[in-house]
């Protein structure tokens, strides 16, 4: 009887589990989400917005893969945000120079005040800090 309770709790907080903390959605995914939001700011031609998705995707499987990388080394989610965040925040400067590469001189400029208008730090981190 007590090793069924005992069976039954651990499967119920493993189910908890994984309500709380689920897996992230694919990089074809989130890139799709981004490629959209661009889409209709900058009026992308069906070439660009391929081109767009393409680097989109490759950054963030890179961002997936530096991710599982760092997660390895250790459970400490400030360790973790402290060395994640400044490779993110490089791999979007570069993602935002490849992006420019494929816009036109006008939505260059439109791309330039979309960049500008993000907030410092926006990019999520791996965790939350804050208590529960």
């Amino acid at each position: 009887m007590k090793i069924s309770i005992l069976i039954l709790f651990i499967i119920l907080s493993c189910i908890d589990l994984n309500a709380h903390y689920p897996k992230g959605q694919s990089p074809e995914h989130r890139a799709r989400g981004n490629v959209n939001m661009l889409k209709s700011i900058l009026n992308l031609t069906n070439q660009q917005t391929e081109k767009v998705m393409q680097i989109y995707v490759n950054q963030y499987k890179s961002r997936d893969s530096l991710t599982k990388i760092i997660v390895k080394q250790g459970p400490n989610p400030k360790v973790i945000n402290s060395k994640l965040t400044p490779m993110f925040q490089a791999k979007e400067l570069e993602t935002d120079k490849k992006i420019s590469s494929v816009l036109d001189n006008n939505q260059k400029l439109a791309y330039a005040k979309f960049i500008s208008s993000r907030k410092p730090g926006y990019i999520i981190s791996v965790r939350s800090e804050t208590k529960r």
